[in-house]
């Protein structure tokens, strides 16, 4: 990357990642991003990298797919959000609040918390926040979460 960071290109696409993830619930495949971008395979690398140095995804452990798009995962875990027209996977309970807020929509999660095992729910219906009451605990300060986004 860049010292003015990610380029014209690399924001085309960023711009298509969420696209895809917000009309499918699913990451796309490199083979995806190329071919909707008429791009190289090894430009769609050099973007991922570049988006992953700007903090805007975090790739796959080879770099040439994506993993994460903040709230979206590409990989199933806790925190399933089920809306009217998907099942998408959010990173953590922060992100399954931010995905109905991204896509514009309710969405509602049931999982577990991650300290006690206690069941749980929660979402939003009607642009309100409902379900169990909890605290989401942040254990990395927002402004460390890039040094091990996969932990954080």
């Amino acid at each position: 990357m860049s010292s003015l960071g990610p380029s014209e290109f690399d924001w085309s696409m960023r711009s298509e990642i969420y696209r895809v993830f917000a009309e499918t619930g699913a990451s796309p495949t490199s083979e995806q991003l190329a071919a909707s971008l008429h791009a190289s395979p090894e430009q769609i690398t050099a973007s991922l990298a570049a988006l992953y140095d700007a903090h805007e995804i975090a790739p796959t452990s080879g770099g040439s797919g994506v993993w994460m798009a903040n709230p979206f995962s590409a990989t199933e875990t806790e925190y399933p959000v089920e809306t009217a027209h998907m099942t998408c996977y959010a990173n953590c309970a922060w992100d399954a609040l931010g995905l109905p807020a991204i896509l514009g929509t309710d969405g509602w999660t049931r999982t577990r918390c991650q300290q006690s095992g206690v069941a749980m729910e929660f979402g939003v219906r009607d642009g309100q926040l409902e379900g169990d009451d909890g605290v989401i605990h942040l254990v990395t300060p927002p402004r460390d979460a890039w040094l091990d986004i996969g932990f954080t």
